[in-house]
């Protein structure tokens, strides 16, 4: 029974965390890459200040959400291998 409840409630909610922030993150990091294209191009370029702030910040907010969206993955992964730790580690004794 201690086994089912470490698995329901621990292991496959840090195993779904990880896969669904996962997917996230590497949607953030695609668009990282364009922002950080664009930003590129507008810097080589011969744009505005406001042109090249613009390009900054967007490129920013797609590096804060992949940031946002590491940790929550990290976390979920830890939270599963806590609950896998605590299935291989218990007692065994009856």
């Amino acid at each position: 029974m201690r086994y089912l409840l470490l698995a329901l409630l621990i292991v496959i909610p840090g195993a779904a965390g990880v896969a669904v922030f996962g997917h996230f993150a590497l949607i953030d990091w695609d668009a990282l890459q364009k922002a950080y294209l664009n930003f590129e191009a507008v810097s080589q370029s011969s744009a505005s200040l406001p042109a090249l702030f613009v390009a900054e910040a967007q490129q920013n907010i797609h590096r804060i959400n992949l940031f946002a969206d590491g940790v929550w993955t990290l976390l979920s992964a830890i939270f599963g291998a806590i609950g896998i730790h605590g299935m291989c580690t218990g007692s065994r004794s009856r």
